[in-house]
This record gives structure tokens, sequence and C-alpha cells, in this order.
């Protein structure tokens, strides 16, 4: 026992030795750190799909979908016009998986362009953490980010596009911070036609500043990018774009949904009311909408009365998705990641606790997908009312103590956090490594 301590006492002092070296480094430096970290901890998992070459991984993802929708740019057709399926996201999105064709459109590059934004969501993590903690703790936290088996999960095992929005919800937040309220606005803009989640966080946008003056800038930057983007749809394929408006703001299925049946439980993927509804109990879907945009409503109007800042009342309308949304994929998870790590760098035991919610949230993910059958019902919906309580009680920790900017006037053990994080990236490699070897052997 007494030599194991000694072992772990040396390699943190080895871990806390190389994060000194960071303290004066770069930013250049820093950013090559991230882009090497991102890229090592994914590898194996990428490698472990390449050698088994499962002939149906493509067909069980969305890259289809994805496919359909750039090609469609690069032939320099339109949008929700000439798709072969109907386009049901905003447009920023479809633009953005143009590279990925070009780059040569194989499940790898889908894989990596998908983990690129992991690896520029790091960074701008980093950007917000370094005026608070100083380069050593800002690498470090960011590096938690990049590492997460949220991230890999999402953007390898699933090929799933969550990594993208994450980028502009983070930059979104950057620029709060940094009181630049047009650029702020521009971010949140982008965000909300790249993917929608940003829109509830895009009136905090326009509290944030107190000045009128400056919330009129706001809100013809946010309103003017939008209107930009959207014009030529509005006009040149209203039809298609009016469906994807009515899907987004009304719930609307579009025709060739409304053929196929869909019930209730195929509408919730992973959340707990999913769950709930299998084994019977089943909460109607507009209580928990209506829910939700109450409370989404009661954050903004909380930042408007000075009671919650404008990071906390962001952090809030994130982690409402998981408590109260109908539909829950596990990749959303990763807004979640992004905005509670500046939360967690005073507290080890939370780090912690987000990468095991991490793994933790993959079980139930597979649970929804059918693939731990052997398990009943009430055991998945243990599971995920687990899952649930630790967003439950995450908003309960911000409404206790709303300001955000209060966490870092304490005193912080900076030397044993940033040593927890290089742990955290360590085991989430490990654990990267482990599946690698699964896929590979299956």
């Amino acid at each position: 026992m007494e030599e194991g301590r000694k072992r772990m006492t040396a390699i943190n002092e080895r871990i806390d030795s190389v994060l000194n070296s960071f303290e004066d480094a770069s930013t250049k430096k820093i950013i090559v750190v991230l882009f090497i970290i991102t890229f090592t901890v994914a590898a194996p998992i990428i490698m472990g799909y390449e050698i088994q070459d499962r002939p149906d991984r493509e067909s069980e993802s969305d890259i289809s979908i994805f496919r359909d929708r750039a090609e469609t740019i690069l032939n320099g057709s339109l949008l929700y016009l000439d798709t072969e399926m109907v386009t049901m996201t905003p447009p920023v999105i479809n633009y953005l998986m143009a590279p990925a064709i070009l780059l040569g459109d194989s499940i790898m590059v889908w894989e990596l362009w998908f983990t690129f934004f992991v690896f520029l969501t790091s960074v701008v993590l980093f950007f917000i953490l370094e005026p608070l903690a100083g380069k050593r703790l800002g690498l470090a936290g960011a590096m938690t980010y990049a590492a997460s088996p949220f991230s890999y999960y999402t953007s390898v095992s699933m090929i799933q596009d969550d990594a993208i929005i994450v980028v502009f919800i983070a930059l979104t937040l950057l620029f709060l911070i940094k009181e630049k309220w047009g650029l702020a606005a521009a971010c949140a803009s982008f965000g909300t036609l790249t993917k929608m989640f940003p829109a509830l966080i895009s009136p905090l946008v326009f509290l944030a500043p107190d000045d009128w003056k400056d919330r009129a800038k706001v809100a013809a930057y946010g309103f003017g990018i939008a209107l930009l983007i959207s014009l030529p749809f509005l006009i040149l394929a209203f039809d298609g774009f009016s469906l994807f408006l009515e899907f987004y703001l009304l719930g609307k299925q579009p025709p060739e949904e409304l053929a196929a049946p869909v019930t209730i439980l195929e509408q919730r993927g992973m959340s707990f009311w999913r769950f709930l509804a299998l084994v019977g109990f089943v909460v109607p879907t507009s209580v928990l909408h209506l829910s939700f945009f109450a409370a989404i409503i009661a954050c903004w109007v909380a930042v408007w009365k000075n009671k919650l800042d404008v990071y906390s009342g962001s952090t809030l309308c994130i982690l409402a998705i998981f408590i109260l949304y109908s539909k829950v994929h596990y990749g959303y998870h990763l807004m979640a990641l992004v905005l509670l790590i500046p939360w967690s760098l005073h507290d080890t035991k939370r780090m912690w606790s987000l990468l095991a919610i991490a793994t933790f949230g993959r079980y139930i993910h597979l649970a929804w997908r059918g693939r731990v059958d052997f398990l009943s019902d009430w055991v998945h919906l243990f599971a995920s009312f687990l899952m649930w309580s630790y967003w439950v009680w995450w908003a309960w920790q911000i409404l206790r103590q709303p300001d955000f900017k209060h966490h870092w006037e304490a005193e912080l053990d900076r030397k044993k956090t940033a040593t927890t994080c290089v742990q955290i990236v360590l085991v989430s490699l490990s654990l990267s490594i482990i599946q690698g070897f699964i896929k590979a052997l299956a």
C-alpha cells in the first residue's frame, strides 16, 4: 500500500512538472497540444472500427442524410428544394458537412471531421478559462473536454454531428464573458441556424448588456444575420424551408415522416421520460414541452431581474434539455459538458463525475438502441433516473450559488485540480484503447 502511494505521488509530481512547462507557453503551443490530445484519444477507437470493417456501419448512421444535403450544395443545387430527402435541419449545418465530402467521403473522414469540431471547442474553452484560471489550469480544463467519452463516442462511434453546435455555444459564451456583444450575437445567430439549441440562450445575449444601445446592436446583429442566411431559402425554396420551420417551432412532422408509424417511445431517445413510458408511466409530450419552455422563460426572466448572471442562466437553459425535454440523444450532452467544466474546476470530485456520467450515459444510450436487452426495462429506468438526477443536482447547485465569477474569487488548489484533469485524460485514453481493441477483435 505504501509503495503504491509513493508511486502515485511520483506520477503526480511528474504530471505537475509537465503542466508547469505550459504556464508560460505560447497560445500556438497550447492549441497544438489540444489538437494532439483530441486526436490521440480518438485514434484507438477510430482504428478499432477500421480494423473491424463492418459493412453495415454506414447504413446504421446518418451519413447518407449528411451526404445528400452536402452534395446538393456542392452540385450547385438548392437545399430544401433539390435534396432527395426532406431537409429537416437549419441551413448552416449542411454547409459544414461539405468539407467531409471534398476530403474523401469515407467513414474515417466523417469521424475525423466531427472530431475536428471537438478540438475547436476545446480551444474556445481554453480561451474562456485562461483569464480566470491561467494557462496551466485553462489547458487542463480544455483537455478534459477534448478527451471526454462524450466527445469520441459521439464523433466516432455514432458518427454524429452534435460536436459542431457546441463550437457556436462556446464562442457565444466566450464573447459574452469578454463583453463583446456584437460577436456574441453573431455566434448565437450562426449557432441557431446550425442547430436550434443556441436559440435557448440567444435572448440572454440580448439581456447581457446594460445599455439599450448595445441591446439594439445585439438585436440588429442577431436578426440581421439570421435573415441574411434564411432569405434565399425563403424566396427560392419556401415550401421546403417552411417544413423545417414548422418541425422545429411547432413539432409538425414532414409528410414522409407522417406516413410512417411513430410511437411515443420512438420520439424520446435516451431521456428519462422515454424509459418511464416504457414501463407504462407516460407523461404527455405536450406537458413536458410546456414545462421545458416555462423553465427556459423562467431562466430568461431571472437573468433580466439580475437573479442569475448570464453564464448561470445559459447553463440552466442547457440543463433544462436533459431534465425536461422529451427527446435526448447522447451527443447533446457535449453542450452540458462544455458549460459545466468551468463550474467544476474548483472541485476534483465534480471533474471526476463528468467522466463518470459520460461513461454511464453510454450504457443508457445502448439501452435505448436495444443493445443491452438482457437487462429489464426497470433496470434501464433506474439507470436513466440516476443520470436524470445528476442533471437535477447540477441545476440545484447553480441555483444555490448562481454567481459564476464568485467561484473564481475563492481560493483554488490549482495544482491538485490540474493534476486531476490530466488523470481524467489518461483514464479517457485508456477507455478509448479498450474500446478500440473490442471493436478490432469483434
